[in-house]
This record gives structure tokens, sequence and C-alpha cells, in this order.
């Protein structure tokens, strides 16, 4: 099954404990949770102004910060105990064992600022876990304006064959978000 969900390379660092949920459902979930707005010039979903403030904020805050220092918070466990590894992305393993990967640091630092910013807004955050929880988080980024690493602009490439894979990167620092 191939969608946007891809190339959302967090969805995988924790067993699903919860059934899985449809997209539709995820945005219905996000609108209530005034996360995800109606654009009706577009037809289409944007960021909540008020959850994008927020969730770009804490982006700001953590983008000059060790993987590890906030790493233990979305992968529910003790920092101490990973290890980050970069060569075609960002993989953090624990004893051995891949936990999560990201593309790059910058979309672990998109991800790590939306799960603090959706355990704010979002009703049964908390009691949410599995791939739920990592599905929310990490489409997210499919929403950012700029580059959580730089603030540059965002633009699509590849995709123009079945083979290739469509990506966002930033324009100015390359740092791979979607």
């Amino acid at each position: 099954m191939a969608d946007e969900t891809d190339n959302a390379d967090a969805t995988q660092h924790r067993p699903a404990e919860t059934a899985p949920v449809d997209g539709a459902e995820l945005a219905d979930r996000l609108v209530e949770a005034s996360v995800l707005t109606e654009d009706e010039r577009a037809d289409d979903l944007v960021l909540a102004d008020r959850f994008q403030y927020n969730w770009r904020r804490r982006i700001e805050h953590l983008r000059d910060r060790e993987p590890t220092d906030f790493l233990g918070l979305l992968l529910d466990t003790d920092p101490e105990t990973l290890t980050v590894t970069e060569e075609e992305g960002l993989t953090v393993s624990q004893q051995g064992v891949t936990v999560g990967e990201w593309p790059s640091e910058a979309a672990l630092v998109a991800d790590v600022a939306a799960f603090v910013t959706l355990g704010e807004v979002f009703p049964g955050w908390d009691d949410l876990r599995g791939s739920t929880h990592d599905e929310l988080v990490a489409r997210l980024r499919v929403f950012l304006e700029s580059c959580p690493a730089c603030d540059g602009s965002l633009a699509a490439e590849g995709g123009e064959t079945a083979e290739s894979v469509p990506t966002v990167a930033c324009e100015d620092c390359g740092a791979v978000v979607f």
C-alpha cells in the first residue's frame, strides 16, 4: 500500500497498541482538536493559526539541541540508552535494535515539537499509542511552510517516475522533511 505515509519515517518506532486509524479519521480528529482548519479558498486543510504558532515556537527552541536531548520523550525511553547514526537520514537504535528513523534531523525536530504541541491540544493524546500516535505526528510535517532546521523554503523533489518517491526538502540547507 503506497501512500503518503510511506515517507512518514517515524511511524515505526513503537509497537502498535491500537488499531490503525485511517487518514480521513485522523484528519477529522485534527480538525476537532483545532490543529487543522478548513481553508475554503483552497478547499483544503491547513494548520490552525494558534497550533502553527506554538509548533513553530517549539521547533525554534529544539533545533539547536542534540537529538538525544529529546528523543527519550518521543520514544518513551531513557535517552542515555539510545544511539543516533546519520547515514541516509537519521536512525535511532537501542541495544542494537532500530527504534526510529527520520529522513533528517530537521524532520525529527519537527516531530518532537509536534508531539509536545499535540499533547497540549489533542483530546486523548496520552491514551494514543503505537502507529496512531506516530502517524499523527509524522503527517503534520506535510503542513510545514519552512524548514525546521533553518527556516528556508521547502520544495517538492522527485516523484516524476513510478519508481521515484517524492520528497519535500529545504531549498537552502537540503534537509529532507518528508
